[in-house]
């Protein structure tokens, strides 16, 4: 794999969610596909380590439903992670289709999840978990949608109504944090009450044109709306991930690997 590039974003927070003066960083993983990086992933572990991050967070497929379901490049990925970090993974549609499928791919979920929380990764399926850092409190989310929300074709409708159904409520007085896998939801993310969402999924629209971005999304839609970088909508903020690596259709122009690091401040 080619050489990583690093996104840095500047999130503040609001005076009410965030009782400290220090400032701290989050490095967000996505869409690994079971890519290497060095032996034991060790390059994508060396630049983690460059940020200095209080925790990882990790956005989903990290392996591949394919055939062959082939896991050791992430595990060996988060067993290096796990090490120095607190990790908080959400899983994303590969994660889901080997969840929900055991017919086609027997236990291969179960073997995963397993071994990923056997190294300590909290794994957030439609879950929550809390923590403090520098003072400043955060409800890290997990969510998992349905197989249909991320179909080919005309997507269905996302409202608040599923998403306190999946998750509940978001936790008042804290900074809600939600790694939700799908992109092309944000403006539902938002209205729940997410003040931050990470996303990965359209691999920054594979071919990035200037001044144009992102060309197409693994649902084949051209010029996806949310491909990469940062967006707001009334005052919450959405980040998408590029991505690490690649499946079903090996293309990645303009694009580079990318680990996002959020500074929140």
């Amino acid at each position: 794999m080619s050489d990583i590039k690093v996104a840095r974003y500047k999130i503040r927070l609001t005076r009410e969610k965030h009782t400290s003066s220090a400032p701290f960083t989050l490095v967000f993983l996505s869409d690994l596909h079971n890519a290497g990086y060095g032996e034991g992933n060790q390059n994508l572990l060396a630049a983690v380590r460059n940020q200095s991050p209080a925790a990882v967070l990790v956005g989903g497929d990290m392996v591949t439903a394919n055939e062959k379901v082939e896991t050791s490049r992430a595990l060996s990925l988060l067993d290096g992670l796990t090490k120095q970090y607190p990790v908080y993974y959400a899983n994303g549609n590969h994660e889901c289709r080997l969840k929900h499928q055991p017919e086609k791919y027997g236990n291969a979920y179960e073997k995963y999840s397993s071994a990923i929380k056997s190294l300590g990764v909290h794994l957030l399926e439609n879950a929550c978990q809390l923590l403090e850092i520098e003072k400043t409190k955060l409800a890290v989310w997990g969510c998992e949608l349905p197989a249909e929300y991320f179909r080919r074709g005309r997507l269905p409708k996302l409202d608040g109504a599923v998403l306190r159904r999946l998750l509940g409520e978001p936790v008042p007085d804290v900074f809600n944090l939600l790694l939700a896998h799908q992109p092309e939801y944000f403006p539902a993310y938002a209205k729940w009450g997410a003040d931050l969402t990470l996303s990965g999924h359209l691999h920054g629209g594979m071919v990035r044109l200037p001044l144009v971005g992102g060309v197409i999304s693994p649902r084949f839609r051209l010029f996806p709306r949310y491909d990469q970088g940062l967006y707001e909508e009334d005052g919450r903020k959405l980040i998408v991930s590029a991505g690490l690596g690649n499946h079903t259709i090996p293309l990645r122009i303009n694009n580079p690997p990318e680990l996002s690091v959020i500074d929140l401040i």
